[in-house]
């Protein structure tokens, strides 16, 4: 308690709450701008997909000239735009950097991508140093990186899977297992 002028004990004001700390900005924030939006990005992403499944892949910091090209033909087309070509490169730096930053987030100890909820799973801690090394990892606070896969094909080192899942080979079970059938099957049942 403090006293007043008067020496009558006065209760002391509760300290005023602190400012509470604003929650990152939406990824898109940190995706794209006025000039390249979202279906932009999709365009050009899956123009550089395309190329990654032909063998163009764009593996160093020098853009691979062949695939950078044809995805700013397909993007100027399909948008009736001509965009030079220092954007597509400024946008390809963009998602070598969403790349590089989700899969550095993936190696983090203490990290886990729950791909059926798309988010990644963490605690604050943990989250708080990887926000002090790289301030781009708060676009993946709230949700995953959208075009891992893609991205994966377009910049990474090992060889592009087709498509965004990987199909599962059935043929594997006969040869695993010698083509035998399993105790109490009804061979009837079973078709070629």
């Amino acid at each position: 308690m403090v006293a007043n002028e008067h020496n009558i004990p006065v209760p002391a004001l509760p300290a005023p709450p602190l400012p509470a700390v604003p929650p990152p900005p939406p990824q898109c924030h940190y995706f794209y701008n006025a000039r390249c939006t979202k279906r932009h990005d999709n365009a050009f992403v899956q123009a550089l997909y395309y190329q990654a499944m032909k063998g163009h892949r764009q593996l160093s910091r020098t853009p691979n000239m062949h695939s950078l090209n044809h995805a700013r033909r397909v993007v100027n087309a399909c948008f009736n735009f001509n965009f030079k070509y220092i954007v597509f490169k400024r946008r390809l730096e963009r998602l070598r950097l969403r790349f590089t930053t989700f899969k550095s987030i993936l190696e983090a100890p203490g990290v886990v991508w729950d791909r059926h909820q798309n988010v990644v799973l963490f605690e604050e801690d943990r989250w708080n140093e990887l926000v002090e090394g790289n301030a781009f990892v708060n676009a993946y606070r709230f949700a995953e990186e959208p075009d891992w896969n893609e991205l994966s094909a377009i910049f990474s080192t090992d060889e592009p899977k087709e498509g965004p899942n990987d199909p599962i080979d059935i043929s594997s079970d006969e040869a695993e297992s010698g083509g035998e059938i399993a105790e109490g099957t009804d061979e009837s049942t079973i078709s070629d």
